[in-house]
């Protein structure tokens, strides 16, 4: 029989983990889609019992609670980041010695530091960002985030786990993650809310009767912003690098709005170039 290569050995072991996820709300939803069929066990976990049985019974995964956290692998904290220190410190006595513990803050900054102060120095630590939400129609494609803050023996399998459901995976830092987050979340954010509140400020009813077709595409954006404003403003004001990303946002808007030549021969540059990057 011929020995395993790293990659089929990883894709082999993480079949083996089993994953308790803390919280039943979107960012649950996410994760269950990518583990339910790659991981020995996946259960969730609410302060509600019944929030849980019914999450449960809608995703089709078994639910637990925080006394038997001890018996998973992984941990996975879907709290928002203002609240992770205290979800923390509220599971640090039940974790198990070599477990993994993981959160999925859009924000790194400020949290990863206060969470890790929380955790015990037995367990390991990786914060992960799916950069898609639950309105994704099939996870293929999309991409996910992960930062190692304490350990890194399970790295191999989260990476093969994650390639297996159709995901890329791409490492980075908490310091690089929120600049360049800064300027993919909160420029991107700003640009249409700010749209949003000019037209809105000027005359909604002359705005529906010009509404050229390319904004008819904009405003169907706005709508799904709409649903999550509340997380847009909190990453707009708890990542350190978003004034800089709004400043650079206001500055190139003033450079186009002057005709400076520079601005819009590097705008056509950008037009073509950023979808040939970035789209498949």
């Amino acid at each position: 029989m011929r020995s395993l290569d790293k990659e089929e050995a990883c894709l082999k072991r993480f079949g083996d983990l089993s994953f308790a996820i803390i919280g039943a709300g979107g960012m649950a939803r996410i994760l269950v889609k990518i583990l339910r069929r790659r991981a020995a066990r996946l259960s969730i976990i609410s302060r509600s019992l019944e929030k849980a049985k019914r999450f449960s019974r809608r995703m089709k995964v078994s639910y637990s609670t925080i006394d038997e956290l001890g018996e998973y692998d992984a941990v996975i904290l879907t709290a928002p980041p203002q609240h992770l220190p205290e979800v923390a410190q509220r599971i640090s006595p039940r974790l198990r010695e070599g477990c993994l513990v993981m959160d999925v803050s859009s924000v790194k900054l400020g949290v990863v530091e206060k969470v890790l102060e929380r955790l015990p120095e037995r367990v390991e630590y990786l914060s992960v960002h799916p950069l898609f939400g639950p309105a994704a129609r099939k996870l293929a494609g999309n991409r996910i985030v992960l930062i190692p803050i304490r350990g890194e023996s399970y790295l191999d399998e989260l990476k093969a786990l994650f390639e297996d459901a159709g995901l890329k995976v791409v490492f980075s830092t908490p310091e690089e993650h929120d600049r360049i987050m800064a300027f993919i979340q909160v420029a991107h954010h700003l640009s249409y809310l700010s749209l949003a509140l000019t037209l809105w400020e000027r005359d909604s009813e002359i705005v529906r009767d010009y509404a050229t077709r390319s904004l008819r595409r904009t405003l169907r954006m706005f709508r799904s912003l709409s649903g999550n404003l509340r997380v847009i403003r909190e990453i707009a004001g708890s990542n350190s690098y978003g004034g800089e990303a709004a400043e650079a946002l206001k500055a190139s808007i003033d450079r186009l709005m002057k005709l400076d030549e520079d601005a819009w021969s590097r705008v056509e540059e950008a037009l073509k170039t950023l979808p040939e990057k970035a789209l498949p």
